[in-house]
């Protein structure tokens, strides 16, 4: 096994303070094998391109996250009895109890594999690779139709009928994530022992779009790094808990 994973991470946590509480994360990763699942997935090899050179399945490993940050918060409005505002009376019931949180998400995409071609050599063998072109996969002017260069592929070569591809492993990069959730919650004391928990939660607070990775079938100019759709966009959410 020559599967190999690198780390480095950092974390900051500021403990429950003046009614402020947060952590942030993050990982630098690096995850290499000749395959990351016993059984196809999402677009991952399952079988070698060629038998007699398993060394040029070596690769990133599918799951593998680059650069990931993760920061949360969780602030108590200085609001309600023994808070610095709105300490006493009407205001105090009504604004006191109140907590802000929120957690933001920051991740590289993952690596994703170029189409395989099929049986080009009539060889019984599941796919063939294209052959890379010394052509950066990523365009100078990357946009939402173009996230991906096609002139880095050829799909084309004559040889490509009686050669395996020089195309590497999971060459190509899915649309990372940017994400901002927040929510905003009270305790209300009931009775002794008694507390009703209310939430309202949005998620991708900003509506940003995460997009879902293209078509990766560079046989298919029109459909190549063209994106198409999205993960799921902004949502609300309300919540009610009785606790006894």
């Amino acid at each position: 096994d020559n599967s190999n994973y690198h780390a480095l991470s950092a974390k900051i946590t500021q403990r429950f303070h003046h009614g402020l509480t947060f952590m942030a994360g993050f990982t630098w990763s690096k995850a290499i094998d000749y395959g990351s699942a016993i059984r196809t997935n999402s677009g991952d090899t399952l079988w070698p391109t060629n038998s007699y050179n398993l060394h040029m399945e070596r690769g990133l490993s599918q799951f593998n996250v680059g650069r990931r940050l993760v920061a949360s918060a969780v602030y108590e409005l200085p609001f309600g009895k023994g808070k610095r505002l709105l300490s006493e009376g009407l205001g105090a019931k009504i604004a006191g109890g109140w907590q802000l949180g929120g957690i933001v998400t920051l991740a590289d995409g993952t690596p994703i594999n170029v189409a395989q071609l099929g049986d080009t050599a009539g060889l019984n063998t599941l796919g063939n690779q294209p052959d890379a072109t010394g052509i950066s996969p990523i365009p100078s002017s990357r946009s939402q139709t173009a996230f991906w260069n096609i002139a880095a592929i050829n799909v084309t070569s004559p040889e490509l009928s009686w050669r395996p591809g020089n195309m590497g492993r999971n060459t190509l990069f899915r649309p990372g994530t940017a994400q901002g959730d927040l929510s905003l919650a009270r305790n209300i004391r009931i009775i002794e022992g008694h507390t009703l928990n209310f939430r309202f939660e949005t998620f991708n607070s900003t509506n940003h779009p995460n997009w879902i990775a293209p078509s990766s079938d560079a046989r298919n100019p029109g459909s190549f790094g063209v994106i198409t759709s999205a993960k799921t966009m902004r949502q609300l959410q309300f919540a009610l808990k009785y606790i006894f």
